[in-house]
């Protein structure tokens, strides 16, 4: 199926070839029988990236050829549509690409089963592309994932030391968020680098409420009688963000900075969040109701060291999302028509968003007495603004001019 398959020859994605031949050749399997969590994970992933690469063929013929999307297919076959709807609703899932069931958390191997999950002990199981790009974004975000157990007991003891008011235990778990976040942004540092092959796979990502799809897409012969036939309006992976992401917009109270909307990641109610793995929603939505319930913002400022952690908390924060826009930035190049207009104004809410973080950070240092600090505290402080401010400048030049470059991640150390 990859457009450049491991062996060095093509596969159908490349010619366009992929489409006729599901049309031609795929069984209709009957999967009513299948109930083995597992089996139906496995059989999600595939599924949905048969789906995704038959609806958007078209897309990525085009954008190879002229830049721009054209449009996609209208009809999933009942071929796939059908077994997609069954496994699907076992899994409490929605029949479409996901972030982490198809595309990174359930779709690799690895090499060695005898060793830990090391970028280089990675393998992807399905690819769209077949391009470096697309194995590094697989398994630098498998990776990374790694880190996040240190990242929810954190949060939940975040959580806890707010309802104790024990400020020292916050301290610590603001140290322990911070440091695994740390080794998350190291990690994505180390696999994302080459953002200028992402536009080889990142059609295949893209939602079915695009531009491409016109009016979303019909699901051959499945639900109730006429109701497969009401087009459907899916999010993709494009459109959506690594699931650490929601995790601090949720507990550090982030979702209501940007004073022209928010990330669709805000809420756990709708949005990003609410298509994720089931567990995944009911987590965030704890998250998101006890931040917002105890006040974690307001129990930072009111001491000058907790500040100061959660200045460190919110400097990871940035790094994440900052590399996350810039890579969502470089996808397709500024003047490729291929940006939508819809694109375009997505992008500038994740701008805002990211520039918004940016001057949070400023914002609690303004309002922490740092002559309370101890020297060491009081100068990762104002290295930590100082980033903070970097960005903000160049995040609001890009706002007035989005043909501005963008400072480089080097420039701000992160």
């Amino acid at each position: 199926m990859p457009i450049s398959k491991g062996d060095g020859t093509y596969g159908l994605l490349h010619s366009g070839r992929f489409g006729e031949r599901i049309e031609r050749e795929l069984p209709h399997y009957d999967v009513g029988f299948i109930f083995d969590s597992r089996i139906l994970s496995a059989l999600y992933r595939d599924y949905t990236f048969l789906a995704s690469a038959y609806l958007l063929e078209p897309c990525d013929i085009q954008f190879r050829l002229a830049r721009n999307y054209g449009l996609a297919r209208r009809m999933l076959p009942a071929n796939i549509a059908e077994p997609l709807e069954t496994i699907a609703a076992r899994l409490n899932a929605r029949p479409y690409l996901e972030h982490s069931m198809s595309f990174t958390f359930y779709n690799y191997r690895r090499k060695d089963s005898s060793q830990p999950l090391t970028p280089d002990n990675i393998e992807p199981i399905r690819r769209f592309s077949g391009c470096d790009a697309e194995h590094s974004y697989i398994v630098g975000h498998v990776a990374a994932a790694q880190r996040t157990g240190s990242m929810v007991s954190a949060a939940l003891e975040i959580l806890g030391s707010v309802r104790t008011g024990n400020r020292s235990a916050f301290d610590k778990a603001l140290r322990q968020y911070t440091g695994a976040m740390a080794q998350v942004n190291d990690i994505l540092s180390q696999t994302l680098k080459n953002t200028s092959e992402y536009a080889s796979f990142r059609t295949f990502l893209n939602g079915c409420n695009q531009p491409m799809f016109s009016n979303g897409v019909l699901y051959e012969n499945t639900g109730p009688l006429g109701v497969g036939q009401q087009p459907r309006h899916y999010l993709g992976v494009a459109q959506s963000s690594n699931p650490i992401a929601s995790l601090g917009t949720h507990l550090f109270q982030l979702s209501n900075l940007s004073p022209r909307g928010t990330l669709p990641c805000a809420s756990a109610k709708d949005g990003v969040d609410s298509l994720r793995p089931e567990n995944y929603q009911s987590f965030l939505a704890h998250i998101n109701a006890e931040s917002r319930a105890l006040g974690v913002q307001t129990f930072a400022l009111g001491s000058p060291a907790s500040s100061v952690e959660y200045m460190a908390a919110l400097d990871q924060v940035l790094a994440y999302r900052y590399r996350q826009w810039a890579n969502l930035r470089d996808s397709i190049p500024l003047q490729s028509s291929g940006k939508s207009a819809a694109f375009r104004d997505y992008f500038d809410v994740q701008t805002r968003h990211v520039r918004d973080v940016a001057e949070l950070v400023s914002r609690t240092h303004a309002n922490t007495d740092t002559e309370l600090l101890t020297p060491e505290h009081r100068a990762h402080a104002e290295a930590m603004v100082h980033r903070a401010e970097m960005v903000r400048r160049s995040l609001n030049r890009i706002i007035a001019d989005p043909e501005t470059a963008p400072l480089a991640m080097s420039m701000i150390a992160y």
